[in-house]
């Protein structure tokens, strides 16, 4: 156990110089059911729960109260033993073995934006940490190169959901390879520091491009696009029912719309033609509301 909570320091330590400063800039509506708790959907997001399997609490929750959507992510700081466990949710793995949580998710775009809503419940003046940072692997330094970071400290009471929008800071002109987006619901976990009970609920977590174009962290609905990469059309198929009709838009990633449509079926076929050889992003509407994003390849 004592191996585990080394490794958690190891996670938390990129918290720790920012939870005492305010630093300037969706839904989780899908949920997977494990033996004893539930994680998001998608296998983007990973969290602290499977320490349950060892005795730990289960920090992140399926709750209703949402900003949007039937359902949000809360987390909550729980005392496990002796330590102080503060709820955290991350892109990336949770694995059997050290270093038991592999953050970040291959990602290779530059956003300008870190987006959503929050609310906060600070115990005792204790704080919040939201952020992202985009990386590249040095094959020379054998670490990881910061390209950008968006990040803010919450340092008080949030009663109603708020919107984070945080400008995505630059360090390098570099392609990046990952991707971190972390949330904890208490900031100071580099040193197990944090108050029991302090509760972060997020919601409606996404990238904004340029000229608002957006790419959803947290899907409504699950949808595949195949072929991609494409050269001349692609195949939408969305799983689940659709009971009303939907919008589709795609972009490039300078913010350029290309084709909007509506989707009325499971399967909808469209062609790419007059799309130049780059990335797009392909996003489902319900009227104003971004149901899911992806991105897809055309290579002529």
């Amino acid at each position: 156990m004592k191996k585990i909570f080394f490794t958690l320091v190891f996670l938390f330590i990129i918290l720790k110089g920012y939870s005492q400063t305010p630093i300037p800039e969706g839904g989780f509506e899908n949920w997977v059911q494990q033996t004893s708790y539930e994680e998001p959907a998608g296998n983007w997001w990973t969290s602290l729960n499977q320490l349950k399997s060892l005795g730990g609490p289960v920090t992140v929750t399926k709750v209703s109260d949402s900003y949007s959507g039937n359902y949000a992510a809360r987390l909550e700081t729980k005392m496990w033993g002796t330590f102080i466990l503060p709820g955290l949710l991350v892109s990336g793995k949770f694995v059997t073995a050290p270093p038991f949580v592999l953050q970040g998710k291959p990602f290779t775009d530059k956003p300008v934006k870190f987006k959503g809503y929050y609310k906060y419940l600070s115990v005792n003046n204790d704080s919040a940490a939201i952020y992202a940072m985009i990386t590249k692997h040095n094959s020379v330094s054998g670490k990881r190169d910061t390209i950008a970071i968006a990040i803010q400290a919450v340092l008080s009471n949030t009663p109603t959901y708020t919107a984070f929008d945080l400008d995505f800071e630059y360090y390098s002109v570099e392609t990046p390879d990952s991707i971190d987006v972390v949330f904890s619901s208490s900031a100071g976990g580099a040193n197990f520091a944090g108050q029991i009970g302090s509760t972060l609920t997020v919601d409606d977590v996404m990238l904004e491009y340029g000229a608002g174009v957006f790419e959803s962290l947290t899907p409504e609905i699950v949808f595949t696009i195949f072929p991609n990469p494409t050269s001349a059309r692609i195949n939408v198929t969305i799983d689940a029912p659709v009971v009303e009709p939907l919008e589709y838009f795609i972009y490039s990633l300078d913010g350029k719309l290309f084709q909007q449509g509506s989707i009325d079926k499971v399967t909808t076929e469209i062609s790419t033609f007059g799309l130049k050889s780059g990335k797009y992003i392909f996003n489902i509407y319900r009227g104003t509301k971004l149901l899911g994003s992806k991105k897809f390849e055309v290579a002529c």
